[in-house]
């Protein structure tokens, strides 16, 4: 029988892997009998889902301990954690007890398939919740930016929810174009999440590579959440501005 030592002896580079993949999880024990255990799955936030582990020797309870419910929370998203949580638990196969993503029945033999279980029931929850959120903040930046511009460039200049076809030939739906000085400037709302960020550089990119591409212009709502490569992407393709810039800001995008 092959023992992991002569498999590491005989090729370094498994050694190297094994190295590698103990140190993409950590285990530490509290002060109790569980066990803490993070693990290579990312929240939407960045940070590291991580499980705790109690009971055995048979039988174990895997929990998240709370910590999705702690992601929703951070970003002012509770509203929609507890739907979220229940429609994730019922298509993993696990439970929610209100606070919690966990399995009371993991058997010692098959852990690490009920942790992976948990630990994607865990960060899909939180997934959900980022989307959802993003979605109601994308939707009233939307329906206020119209009505912003007109007070900016004057009613009759300004059109909400424009159809403008791109290079590529299709239609896409932007959130407002104002008319300045026979320019047209058109505007796409954007929130952090990777949903807003990636629809928004699809139709800006392919409208700026018209012949005659008007000025394209993303408008940030909580700039201070997008990551640097979300607004280095965006800004491939159009002028960045702060949804709560002043005035002046905007009128100053057409010049």
């Amino acid at each position: 029988m092959v023992t992991l030592a002569d498999l590491k002896s005989l090729h370094p580079l498994a050694a190297v892997a094994d190295e590698a993949a103990r140190a993409l999880i950590q285990v530490r024990t509290g002060p109790g009998a569980d066990a803490r255990v993070m693990l290579p799955v990312l929240y939407p936030s960045g940070s590291f889902v991580t499980l705790r582990i109690g009971g055995g020797p048979r039988d174990f309870v895997i929990t998240d301990d709370g910590a999705a419910a702690r992601e929703a929370d951070m970003a002012g998203a509770t509203e929609f954690f507890h739907r979220a949580a229940r429609e994730t638990a019922e298509r993993s196969g696990v439970k929610f007890d209100g606070n919690e993503l966990f399995e009371i029945e993991a058997p010692a033999d098959n852990l690490p398939g009920f942790m992976a279980i948990v630990a994607d029931a865990s960060r899909r929850a939180a997934q959900l919740v980022a989307e959802r959120h993003a979605e109601r903040l994308d939707r009233r930046l939307k329906v206020g930016l119209a009505d912003r511009l007109k007070h900016v460039f004057g009613e009759k200049h300004v059109d909400a929810r424009p159809q403008v076809s791109g290079a590529s030939s299709h239609a896409w739906p932007f959130d407002a174009a104002a008319r300045v000085e026979g320019r047209t400037i058109l505007f796409a709302a954007v929130t952090p999440s990777a949903v807003s960020v990636s629809s928004a550089y699809l139709k800006l990119d392919d409208v700026r590579r018209l012949t005659d591409a008007p000025l394209t212009v993303a408008v940030l709502s909580r700039p201070a959440a997008f990551r640097e490569d979300q607004r280095l992407i965006l800004g491939r393709a159009a002028r960045i501005v702060d949804a709560s810039a002043s005035d002046d800001t905007f009128r100053r995008l057409a010049a």
